[in-house]
């Protein structure tokens, strides 16, 4: 009988998750330019969702413990797979399609999956993919920039007669160096995919790229196998502050929860502020704030229009007008406007977050599954109307 198609097999579970692969053919080879089918057969052993422990898998394996050991790490090292140390055992789970695919792209090494691997996230990043992401809820959440929201001396100076925040409104789950400290038990810094990717199709922008965050379990991940390293809270902190002078947008985890990324977006490059132009709601949800803009206020220094990602800004008969209703949140022209005419205000009417982690991932399979559910059911009968033409 003719071995089962493994490769066809992993783009079928990928496209659970992305829904049609964009360049499939080549998505595909860059696959088997990867990894080995032996490889996935262990792979495929894995839950669908959800870990399993080392001494689990072993009794599924059926193979040599330290051959299954050998295989595991080569599927981590390629992105395939996430690994990591609990209380009492090893845990593996499957990656994601966009997971894998920042790793390989991530790689210091010029090779032809490389580029195939770039030409498929590119067609993520400009929203090429056919039909569309299957899942509704976004992935990430703004987080704006912390000198908008939160009073303090040491993050900004302003006039005496700028509008500051009431920093007593202020909840940790907005508050970006909030939400390192709290899951700051292990931090791994690593480069953005999306400029990453940008650079290996010769179209990088100037922007900094080591900016990605990583924490515990994807931090363990990520550093063990090279794809990130491991930095203090400090120098966290460090990082974000020159991010948001560079004028990138702080996107975390879509909880408020135990997050395990923290991305730093520019607009030339990343998918999260190029879907969010697109008027895109699946990938990125704005931040808990909206820009508040007072014109009398305003000195006409035109700063914020350079500092506003999606371009809401412009210049009508020598004054600043702002497009309020498409703002994400991310509070960059509120943190350097030296008058106060834009300061950041609760919006009155926000999405509520998932509670955690894996409530988040919980609800993007379900909305996954019924998707596929849905395209499977269309295509039957798609065939059966056709059969009877």
């Amino acid at each position: 009988m003719k071995d089962k198609d493994y490769y066809e097999e992993l783009c079928k579970f990928y496209e659970i998750a992305l829904g049609d692969i964009p360049h499939r053919g080549d998505f595909k080879e860059a696959l088997r330019r990867t990894v080995a089918i032996e490889d996935l057969k262990v792979f495929f052993l894995l839950p669908l969702t959800g870990s399993i422990t080392l001494t689990k898998l072993k009794k599924k394996a059926k193979m040599p413990a330290d051959e299954l050991e050998k295989v595991l790490t080569r599927l981590a090292s390629e992105g395939f797979i996430m690994t990591y140390r609990t209380e009492r055992d090893y845990a593996y789970e499957r990656g994601n399609p966009v997971f894998m695919a920042e790793q390989q792209v991530r790689k210091k090494k010029e090779t032809p999956q490389r580029a195939l691997f770039a030409k498929f996230f590119n067609a993520l990043i400009e929203g090429k993919t056919p039909g569309g992401l299957p899942t509704k809820t976004p992935y990430y959440r703004v987080l704006p920039a912390e000198p908008a929201v939160v009073e303090a001396s040491a993050l900004r100076t302003v006039d005496v007669n700028a509008v500051i925040p009431d920093a007593r409104g202020v909840l940790p789950v907005d508050v970006i160096t909030e939400m390192v400290r709290k899951d700051g038990d292990l931090i791994g810094v690593g480069e953005c995919f999306c400029r990453k990717t940008k650079q290996v199709l010769g179209e990088g922008c100037g922007h900094p790229v080591e900016t990605c965050f990583v924490f515990n379990e994807m931090a363990q991940t990520l550093i063990e196998h090279g794809f990130a390293r491991k930095i203090d809270y400090d120098e966290a902190v460090q990082i974000l502050r020159n991010c948001e002078d560079r004028g990138l947008v702080h996107n975390v985890d879509n909880c408020e929860g135990q997050i395990q990324s923290l991305c730093n977006c520019c607009s030339c490059c990343c998918l999260l502020l190029k879907s969010a132009s697109r008027g895109e709601t699946y990938a990125e949800a704005p931040s808990r704030y909206v820009v508040d803009f007072d014109p009398e206020r305003c000195r006409g220094c035109q700063v914020c229009i350079s500092r506003c990602p999606l371009g809401l800004r412009s210049v009508v008969e020598g004054k600043v007008v702002v497009n309020e209703e498409r703002c994400i949140g991310c509070g960059l022209c509120a943190a350097t406007c030296p008058s106060g005419a834009s300061k950041m205000v609760p919006r009155k009417k926000v999405e509520k977050i998932p509670r955690s982690h894996g409530e988040l991932y919980d609800r993007l399979g379900r909305e996954a599954l019924v998707s596929f559910a849905r395209k499977k059911i269309s295509q039957k009968l798609t065939g059966v109307i056709a059969k009877r033409s």
